[in-house]
């Protein structure tokens, strides 16, 4: 028996051995290219204490993976925007680098709309409900972690309304940084009560401001951005990251079912307010 637990461990030992010299081989990855993909980002927000009449919706096609070049602009698209209570259609006018703009646009709390886009004859569209967001009560500054392996965590509070499911998104943009880190919440567990959405960052440092956005998101949307933070923060989990799943959002092709669509249609109300790291 003492033999074979000996060549059992050898044997083990030259596989590893194997495996970790191989670690050192040049592999060329051929990704498969499913051609270019329409890239809706419709964010409709509203910031509380605005009429929210401005809003921009951007449309992009997506190139290879390995390409160098960037997303190329949607120019000619004709966008509209339905309030589907009443039948009010606001035109997002073509500005001729993939963006399309609307100056009359009218937010109304728990109002369907539907996106409809026509480009390259074909007819896209989407359809949301625009969320009412809390108002912030206060934000708190903690420390993660201990032993000189620590970060800065913040903490936005806030009331939740009793006795409906809500979804929250905080968006936090600090001074030093040129894009925001998103956090989502449910209320789950906390209904009715003082809720909060928390958000740690490597580079939050003494006197970084921090801008918070908090918004009401649908469920749907929700889920989306678990999805997408999930993955997006994959390679912090160890040698085991989360494996991908398709990420599918809510636009889609009339004309041809069987296109993806990549990005999302979503309405929101927002609060806003800033922090200053001490």
């Amino acid at each position: 028996m003492k033999n074979i637990n000996i060549y059992n461990k050898l044997g083990v030992l030259l596989v590893i051995t194997g495996l970790l010299s191989s670690c050192t081989d040049v592999i060329d990855v051929n990704v498969p290219n499913g051609g270019t993909r329409l890239v809706v980002d419709a964010s409709i927000k509203w910031q509380k204490g605005t009429l929210g009449e401005t809003q921009t919706i951007n449309l992009r096609e997506s190139t290879a993976f390995f390409d160098n070049n960037p997303d190329v602009p949607v120019t000619g698209a004709l966008v509209t925007v339905t309030k589907e209570n009443d039948a009010s259609i606001f035109v997002f006018a073509d500005q001729n680098n993939g963006s399309y703009t609307a100056t009359d646009f009218v937010p109304e709390l728990n109002a369907s709309y539907t996106l409809k886009i026509l480009y390259n004859g074909n007819s896209y569209t989407a359809t949301e409900t625009l969320i009412a967001a809390p108002v912030i009560n206060r934000v708190e500054q903690t420390i993660e972690g201990s032993d000189g392996d620590t970060e800065i965590q913040l903490q936005v509070f806030f009331d939740d309304p009793g006795d409906v499911e809500n979804y929250y998104l905080g968006e936090f943009t600090p001074s030093n940084l040129p894009l925001p880190s998103l956090a989502v919440i449910s209320d789950e567990f906390t209904d009715g009560n003082e809720n909060y959405i928390e958000n740690d960052n490597e580079d939050y440092v003494a006197g970084v401001t921090v801008g918070i956005n908090v918004y009401g998101i649908s469920q749907r949307y929700y889920d989306y951005l678990n999805i997408l933070i999930q993955q997006s923060g994959s390679d912090e989990g160890g040698p085991f990251p989360t494996i991908p799943v398709p990420l599918k959002g809510n636009c889609t092709n009339v004309s041809d079912s069987n296109e993806e669509v990549l990005g999302y249609f979503r309405l929101g109300e927002f609060d806003t307010t800033s922090f200053t790291i001490n």
